[in-house]
């Protein structure tokens, strides 16, 4: 073989480390491989924040096969790994990986059947056949988002500080906001503030909607001109070290209506009840249920948001998806956002939304900007 290697420093198989859990997991019989290709599931794995990678964990070995782009980038991040710089134009990745499971003597391989389409693992799957030993090759799915569920404390850092962006910028943002100013022109605003701050960049493309657009839950800003009167929705978030923040928070541009007030405090009691709720153990469907508790019984019920939230991290929908039907239980270090909305076609929509998660001294809310009506 015609290898480039930068030797890491171990293999990463101590109990606590995620890198370790994985391989105790899945890599628990000799002669043993498993086959990476998600960049964020190689991030989370290995520390490195490139792209073009692939990550080969064997019984005898964890290497990061990318090229001449990376490679001095990953030999600095990713030091429980040996490095390997491809030849693009002499080697394949496909006979690349032939060659180490052969070395290894690997006679199982499991692969990321989520994150590879079926052309690039039929090249990959003929080219192994040919020279290795392998007795079985399986698909897994979902081995190390399950590992992600979980979050470390300085994952929740990374979290909160991202959520202290979204606030801190938010506070700003609304100093913009005045008769006649764009959809677009604010949430160009509050993106820009959010880069100041440190951020990576959004955390997903930002919504911001006026009047009966915001009945849109994932509507696009636009030309809409904001007038006195209208409901101002905003969900948006910031990235610190890859981990991201989600907020919702919705205001009245003047002052509010009855019905306007009538909406906002169902939606925020209907949050505040599924907030109250959150211990270890408890199950996605019991949060849902407390909401919809309050909006499915109101006059509103037609028009209430499926969902109640879902878990968040290195991207912005991980599991658990909490509605009626999710059976997962939420536990210490798990994050995730509760956000009920009403959604009313040609009237408008009001959807508040925040990051939470359990941790030794109980439930922490990491989204710090105040949750009631605000008229501006």
């Amino acid at each position: 073989m015609n290898l480039t290697t930068s030797l890491g420093t171990s293999l990463g198989t101590s109990l606590g480390t995620s890198l370790g859990k994985l391989r105790d997991k899945v890599l628990n019989k000799p002669y043993s491989a498993m086959l990476i290709f998600s960049d964020i599931n190689i991030s989370y794995l290995s520390t490195f924040t490139g792209h073009a990678a692939t990550l080969l964990l064997t019984s005898k070995g964890n290497y990061l096969l990318t090229d001449y782009r990376y490679f001095e980038q990953a030999k600095v991040e990713a030091s429980d790994f040996k490095v390997i710089c491809r030849d693009r134009a002499n080697q394949s990745l496909a006979s690349l990986i032939e060659d180490l499971l052969f070395q290894d003597d690997c006679q199982s391989l499991s692969f990321e059947s989520d994150h590879i389409s079926v052309m690039q693992w039929q090249e990959i799957h003929q080219q192994v056949n040919q020279l290795t030993k392998l007795s079985q090759i399986s698909p897994l799915s979902g081995a190390v988002e399950e590992l992600r569920f979980i979050k470390s404390s300085s994952e929740i850092a990374f979290m909160q500080q991202a959520a202290k962006i979204a606030d801190t910028a938010l506070a700003t943002m609304l100093n913009s906001v005045k008769v006649g100013v764009t959809e677009r022109e604010l949430a160009i605003e509050l993106d820009h503030q959010m880069a100041l701050l440190g951020s990576e960049q959004v955390s997903f493309a930002t919504i911001l909607l006026f009047g009966e657009r915001s009945a849109l839950p994932h509507g696009v800003p636009g030309d809409r001109q904001l007038k006195f009167g209208d409901l101002i929705l905003i969900d948006f978030g910031a990235v610190v070290n890859g981990y991201r923040s989600d907020m919702t928070r919705t205001f009245v541009f003047g002052q509010a209506s009855a019905e306007q007030k009538h909406v906002y405090q169902l939606v925020q009691s209907a949050q505040q009840a599924a907030i109250d709720e959150v211990v270890s153990g408890v199950l996605g469907s019991h949060l849902y249920q407390q909401s919809a508790n309050i909006l499915l019984n109101s006059e509103y019920k037609e028009y209430v948001g499926e969902g109640l939230g879902h878990g968040v991290g290195l991207v912005l929908h991980e599991q658990p998806f909490i509605g009626p039907d999710c059976h997962i239980a939420i536990e210490k270090g798990c994050v995730i956002t509760i956000e009920p909305g009403i959604y009313i076609p040609g009237w408008g929509g009001v959807r508040i939304e925040d990051d939470v998660v359990l941790t030794d001294d109980g439930l922490k809310i990491l989204t710090k900007s105040p949750r009631g009506l605000i008229e501006l």
